[in-house]
């Protein structure tokens, strides 16, 4: 090939210079000049039908009126490759120096040689702008033909972050970046004024880091479909997903098969069930759009958020869930937080309501009556359903705070099974009274937790002839039997505790972790054919369920035991777990259910008499 002219040469260099900038939404022109992105696992050119989310932030990288562009997304969605694809718009009609940053300085050149500078190769705009020398194509410095500079460094390495001026600046998977550095990178883009433009991408990081602070300054915008049988339009929401409880093994083990297969997502607002599909995916995304859910935020401050609902396999999601909730109740948390932030791109807190499946409501309203209710006959003794009672067979448990109450009532049947009554928060001791009167509940079957103002519990439940319960670090506790061996209970023999010289509480402690293992066992079982039911109502409360997983099963050295999650509150995990230990008292539950509860209580009593 014969070399130009030095005219020609010139005529180009004139032309280049005065051709106006691409008007087209970059994603437009990424379509028509991309022919492949090297890393995807969708071969030929780039298609944004694939992923309409990634459009909008797109347009808002070169929208002029705004400055700041925040991506929140689920990993494996295209919340990269908006950065990515958007460089090389960039590059080719809006040059000026840029600043991509990594976690670290190893992970910029990754993140250069192994997608970058190939979907460059992959773009002939682009290509053009190569320097002629290939000794200047560096991996971490890239100065095109336009006078354009693009550096790709680490974010950890302060330096990086203070010795240039930017126009664009892109930052990548920012949760991971040391507090104040995002800070000091958009300082860099403070020279160019108007012009200057930050990009920050990321998975969901943790409650109230820098990555989130940053987002919750933008208009938030939420990826949304509408429902194609209703119109309504709402976000891709976890809780929206289903499967079938029942597909379990023999063993009560989660089939992973059969949960893919009943795996659907429902309408929050007909209730509509759409199938786990990509046609159906498509289908809601051909719908779907971005809603602004912080109007407030500055008008230069664009925010985007999606999860991975939008793109992934429903079904594959919940198996991944189930994984993680299985770790989750062995004290590993791992992969629950990583469920979290990878797939539903939200920041990992201690207080997240994750109560899916653990608890099914019933089919019943809080306070209706129960066929299967046991009762407590004239004589004390528990008798099955049907038979005549003086009283039903109801607990009601009492977690004391500073100004209130937490109670709980439960109903219980002979085989042990049982179900929520009612739940509540009251404020006097004599609201408990009401409530015990209310439900017809025997004295000796209200508990009360003695760990907060104890002599005052003491005091009041000798006054009023409830039960005392203090949880305990031990196992086991010896009990004495009439005519044979000393036997090891989940709880300890009575302590009788003399308030006043005419009146005495009874005290019992109980073991944390057994009875809190029972609980946990038991609580999964909403299935008669598997052994007894634990029910709640179909209008049971989200505080209820969200403080019944506000402890974990932890191991530290050689001893497990439970630990609150955090600050979230448990008083209602803690009534439930008294109901657990009294249940046990009373051989409702525990190896030795099914014996005569009120006769073998009685028996119990005298031997522990001291």
């Amino acid at each position: 090939m014969s070399k130009l002219s030095a005219k020609q040469r010139l005529k180009n260099i004139w032309r280049d210079a005065w051709r106006p900038p691409d008007r087209r939404p970059p994603w437009q022109w990424c379509e028509e000049n991309i022919t492949s992105i090297p890393y995807s696992p969708i071969p030929g050119r780039f298609r944004s039908s694939h992923s309409p989310w990634m459009r909008e932030p797109m347009e808002a990288l070169v929208d002029q009126k705004i400055a700041l562009v925040s991506i929140i997304a689920a990993i494996q969605s295209g919340k990269t490759s908006v950065g990515e694809l958007g460089l090389t718009h960039i590059i080719a009609n809006h040059p000026g120096p840029t600043l991509w940053l990594d976690q670290t300085d190893d992970d910029a050149k990754d993140q250069s040689e192994s997608r970058l500078q190939k979907l460059f190769d992959e773009c002939p705009p682009v290509k053009a702008l190569y320097p002629k020398n290939k000794h200047k194509l560096r991996l971490t410095t890239v100065h095109f033909a336009n006078g354009m500079t693009l550096w790709v460094l680490g974010a950890h390495n302060k330096t990086n972050l203070q010795r240039r001026s930017i126009r664009w600046l892109i930052g990548d998977e920012t949760w991971r970046w040391p507090a104040g550095h995002m800070a000091e990178a958009e300082a860099r883009v403070t020279a160019f004024g108007w012009l200057g433009k930050c990009l920050f991408m990321s998975q969901g990081g943790f409650d109230d880091d820098d990555t989130h602070r940053k987002h919750e300054t933008t208009d938030m915008r939420e990826w949304m479909f509408a429902c194609p049988h209703c119109g309504h339009v709402q976000p891709f929401l976890w809780e929206n997903v289903e499967w079938s409880k029942d597909a379990k093994d023999e063993h009560g083990e989660w089939d992973f098969r059969r949960v893919a297969e009943t795996t659907v997502m429902r309408c929050a607002s007909c209730n509509a069930y759409f199938e786990d599909s990509d046609k159906t995916r498509r289908e809601l995304n051909l719908t779907g759009r971005y809603v602004v859910t912080n109007p407030n935020a500055q008008k230069q401050n664009a925010g985007f958020h999606w999860n991975g609902l939008a793109s992934m396999s429903w079904g594959k999601l919940a198996e991944l869930y189930l994984r993680a909730k299985k770790a989750a109740r062995s004290g590993d948390l791992t992969l629950i937080q990583q469920f979290f932030q990878k797939r539903l791109a939200l920041p990992w807190t201690e207080f997240h309501d994750d109560f899916k499946l653990e608890i099914e409501p019933g089919a019943y309203f809080k306070g209706e009556p129960w066929d299967l209710e046991a009762g407590i006959n004239s004589a004390g003794k528990m008798v099955c359903a049907g038979e005549p009672r003086s009283c039903p067979l109801r607990i009601l448990t009492v977690d004391c705070q500073l100004d209130h109450f937490k109670i709980v009532v439960r109903s219980w049947a002979e085989d042990g099974s049982s179900r929520l009554t009612w739940n509540e928060k009251i404020l006097t001791w004599d609201d408990i009274e009401a409530m015990q009167g209310r439900f017809n509940i025997h004295p000796n079957l209200v508990f009360v937790d003695a760990g907060y103002s104890t002599y005052n519990v003491y005091r009041e439940c000798a006054k009023r002839g409830y039960t005392a319960l203090m949880g305990d670090k031990r196992g086991t506790y010896t009990h004495k039997v009439k005519g044979g061996k000393p036997v090891e209970r989940f709880y300890s023999p009575r302590r009788r505790v003399q308030v006043t010289k005419a009146q005495s509480c009874s005290v019992f402690y109980w073991s944390n972790l057994n009875i809190k293992d029972t609980l946990a066992r038991i609580k999964r079982n909403q299935d008669p054919a598997a052994g007894p039911v634990w029910l709640v109502p179909k209008d049971i409360d989200e505080e209820y369920l969200a403080e019944m997983e506000s402890e974990r099963r932890v191991k530290k050295g050689d001893k497990w035991f439970w630990e609150q999650i955090g600050s979230r509150p448990n008083h209602y995990w803690d009534c439930e777990s008294m109901q657990m230990a009294a249940a046990t008292m009373l051989k409702l539950v525990g190896r030795e259910a099914g014996s005569h509860a009120a006769k073998d209580k009685a028996d119990d009593d005298s031997a522990d008499s001291e």
